[in-house]
């Protein structure tokens, strides 16, 4: 009880150890107990009397002791604590606890670094930057900052730097002068030599180009060179053919004329022999030239395929050559267009056509086709220029009411028929799968999708209605 009489006191006259609180903790202390003995007294010992003695010993207690008072710490308890810290961020001074004195920008009780950006008061016309402890006004592109650090005024932006030469400026603002000079042995050639920055913020004329002043008076380049004089030295520009220092190394390939483009041949046999205009192949300045191709002669048996002939031309004097390659393209001769049926569907292959194509039909429900036709049938364009079964392909024109009246007329019908019009997504995704599943079971056709097998897919079907 003194102990905490003497820190409410020094609470009360703000003395050193007002930062001491009393604590209490658990602790063993002295307890005292009375222990009464009985022993014979009076005459013959013919009573009882009581004798009394104090009993020592330890027990469980309650002790006190000063600690720092929350907020506080050092030896006299006389330091305050700021979010547990005697230092505040941002070089702010701990005043008491949890409570610091901050720097202008900074905002109590940690000092917190104050977003001068997030309300109006900044005063920037523009944009309001944040940094620390403080912040800067910018300006949008296009536009500089005023002398009172927060407004700006439209501006012309520099104007540019220019190539064998310099650029002074009077001000990038309305009004202002931009004056061009060139390097010295340099000359203007082209542009404004001042400008100036209108009212549309655009500087007026153009940007000007400075060019060396000499010429080259000993004419060093050859062969129909300009040239070009350089600080110390000149520069060939060479025509078309030549290079080197002063334009003397013959540098142009060879010539070639009657190059063919790719050749298209349609042949009704699996093979055809076929023959071309060899290329002319020439020099200008007369130099020999080495010819070789990979076909001997301008002729030769193709099978069906795409064949390159290629002629390579080379100049003997310098190693260059050109060269003329073109494809020849061998094709089974093509068939006619095939009808669509009536009231039916057309499928064919949508890949390779020019190696071949294989047709079939369906009908849509409730029509099919005679009796005297199949569906089973496919109409195939071969090398001889001719559909096999032959063209037209029958229409469905035979109506029938029910499933089985179609089964009468032709047995393969159910699975031939669809229900909806064949441009319907899903009724034209069904006839795809159907045709490639009917091209996989046929022999002598399976082998289409066995070559092309990256391209035997049921998006490659051609559906025609």
């Amino acid at each position: 009880m003194i102990t905490l009489r003497i820190v409410i006191l020094g609470i009360v006259l703000r003395i050193v150890r007002a930062g001491f609180c009393t604590e209490s903790y658990d602790c063993q202390v002295t307890c005292t107990k009375t222990i009464t003995s009985y022993y014979g007294c009076g005459w013959f010992w013919a009573s009882r009397c009581a004798r009394y003695s104090m009993a020592y010993s330890l027990c469980p207690g309650i002790c006190y002791k000063d600690e720092c008072c929350s907020g506080y710490t050092g030896a006299s308890c006389d330091i305050p604590l700021c979010d547990g810290s005697t230092t505040c961020p941002n070089g702010g001074t701990c005043i008491s606890p949890d409570k610091c004195s901050c720097p202008t920008g900074f905002s109590p009780p940690f000092c917190a670094d104050t977003n001068e950006c997030a309300g109006s008061s900044h005063g920037c016309e523009h944009e309001c930057r944040e940094t620390d402890g403080s912040y800067i006004c910018t300006c949008k592109e296009g536009f500089v900052i005023n002398s009172d650090l927060k407004t700006c005024t439209e501006e012309c932006g520099h104007p540019g730097n220019i190539k064998d030469g310099t650029v002074s400026l009077t001000s990038t603002l309305m009004g202002g002068i931009a004056t061009y000079t060139c390097n010295q042995h340099y000359d203007m050639a082209s542009g404004d030599g001042i400008r100036q920055c209108q009212s549309d913020f655009s500087w007026s004329g153009h940007e000007p180009t400075c060019k060396l002043a000499n010429h080259c008076e000993s004419s060093p380049c050859l062969n129909g060179a300009t040239c070009v004089n350089l600080i110390g030295s000149f520069r060939c520009e060479c025509t078309n053919g030549w290079n080197g220092e002063i334009c003397d190394n013959d540098v142009e390939p060879p010539m070639v004329t009657g190059c063919h483009e790719d050749i298209h041949v349609n042949a009704t046999e699996q093979t055809i022999e076929y023959s071309w205009t060899e290329p002319q192949f020439s020099d200008s300045r007369g130099s020999a030239l080495e010819i070789v191709s990979n076909y001997p002669t301008p002729e030769f048996t193709f099978p069906w395929g795409d064949f390159t002939v290629q002629y390579v031309a080379t100049k003997i004097s310098n190693g260059l050559g050109v060269e003329c390659s073109f494809k020849i393209k061998v094709r089974p001769t093509p068939c006619g267009p095939l009808n669509v049926p009536i009231n039916g569907a057309r499928l064919c292959n949508g890949w390779q056509t020019d190696y071949g194509r294989f047709c079939m039909i369906m009908c849509q429900q409730n029509f099919t086709i005679g009796p005297s036709f199949s569906y089973s049938m496919w109409y195939v364009c071969g090398a001889s220029g001719n559909w096999i079964a032959a063209s037209p392909v029958p229409d469905c024109q035979v109506p029938v009411d029910s499933e089985n009246e179609g089964l009468f007329y032709q047995p393969e019908y159910a699975g031939y028929v669809f229900t909806q019009s064949c441009q319907n997504h899903d009724t034209k995704s069904t006839l795809q799968n159907l045709y490639i599943e009917y091209l996989n079971g046929t022999a002598g056709f399976s082998s289409f999708c066995t070559t092309y097998g990256n391209e035997c897919m049921k998006e490659n079907v051609d559906v025609q209605c």
